[in-house]
């Protein structure tokens, strides 16, 4: 009986040590995360699939697999670039809190402070109201170009053409002049990247700079955020080509059908999930924005009385009523997620090289499920 007992305590041991290690493998096993991204890659009939966890001990843990180049075989890995859609907009909200920070511009300023004498500006719905914290929070009742028949038959127009499409971000801009504005400003939310490409003037008539150049001199460079690049050109170096429904989004000179180099501040920036990781951490942990401007994007925007949980504040979705926060992306030909839970100070970052019905969302939901309680 004694050594029965022994054995049946023993046992216990062993598999309460198996359990622990099954629960915090993930925390430094890049081969369990392989092995989720394979998974999820099969299921959702992606080309490449990648990761990038960072602990809040800043240990990061990074996988890739899958094809980063269907038609020449070549595997993707963690460094290459992607354009990372609308995850930019951080970026973008982040530079905006230091330049308030500095005094150079206030969340509470009109638009028009800045704009008001450019030719277009009054054309804007709700020109006279708009304040630069509506434009960070798509507050601002400006409707978006990406749906609109016009920008389409522009873009093909364009793609024919000239091989690819490019529009300076006033002539996006124009794709929403002289319509009525969905809402009163401060009233609603509605998710524009013309709203962005307007903050982005503000920036730079605020500032007297450009904006890639302010990005790289306060967040890149201090943040050694080494391997995001802008997307100011039209032809990308460094990047995987993208699919949609299955078909490779760059033409032998290596453009795109929709230029790159037109989303500016709508996202504009060539990344992977780890520089993803470093900089929604940073933003977490008070080394991008101060803290009590980062508690403000945190607390920021309109709030729908039937999502009490979820909302848009500067630059950055809010989920659980402020207990995590992040950013999804899209490009033709790529998706993006990232997500930052405050609780644990664990970052979770993914990207693949397709785009279309691809639930990135849930995929990090998965991989936040392995990780230690």
């Amino acid at each position: 009986m004694i050594l029965q007992a022994r054995r049946i305590a023993i046992l216990g041991w062993l598999l309460t040590a198996a359990a622990a290690w099954c629960c915090n493998a993930f925390a430094g096993d890049r081969a369990s995360l392989a092995a989720l991204l394979e998974e999820a890659r099969s299921e959702m009939r992606m080309p490449g699939l990648r990761a990038a966890v960072r602990l809040s001990d800043g240990r990061v843990v990074r996988a890739a697999v899958g094809l980063a180049d269907v038609e020449a075989s070549i595997p993707l890995d963690d460094t290459v670039g992607m354009p990372g859609g609308s995850t930019g907009k951080t970026f973008v909200a982040a530079l905006t809190m230091l330049l308030a920070e500095d005094g150079t511009l206030s969340v509470d300023d009109l638009a028009s402070k800045w704009l008001g004498d450019t030719r277009w500006y009054r054309r804007l719905p709700n020109a006279d109201e708009i304040r630069v914290r509506h434009l960070l929070s798509h507050s601002a009742g400006i409707p978006d170009y990406p749906g609109t028949f016009r920008f389409q038959f522009a873009m093909v127009r364009r793609a024919i053409r000239h091989g690819s499409a490019r529009f300076e971000p006033e002539e996006l801009i124009r794709f929403a002049l002289n319509r009525k504005p969905l809402f009163a400003a401060g009233e609603g939310y509605h998710y524009t990247d013309v709203g962005y490409l307007v903050l982005g003037r503000v920036i730079e008539a605020a500032s007297g700079r450009r904006y890639y150049d302010l990005l790289k001199e306060r967040i890149l460079v201090p943040q050694r955020l080494d391997q995001i690049y802008p997307t100011d050109r039209s032809i990308l170096a460094n990047i995987t080509p993208g699919y949609t429904g299955g078909v490779r989004n760059l033409k032998k000179d290596g453009r795109m059908k929709f230029d790159p180099s037109s989303e500016w501040t709508g996202g504009g920036l060539t990344t992977n999930p780890t520089m993803l990781a470093q900089f929604y951490s940073a933003m977490a942990e008070g080394r991008v924005v101060k803290p009590e401007s980062f508690a403000e994007m945190l607390d920021a925007g309109w709030r729908n009385p039937n999502t009490p949980d979820l909302r848009y504040g500067f630059g950055l979705f809010v989920y659980d009523d402020g207990k995590s926060f992040g950013h999804g992306g899209l490009w033709p030909g790529y998706r993006t997620r990232v997500k930052h839970d405050l609780a644990t100070g664990t970052t979770i970052a993914v990207q693949t090289n397709r785009d279309g019905r691809v639930d990135m969302e849930a995929l990090v939901d998965r991989i936040a499920a392995l990780m230690p309680k």
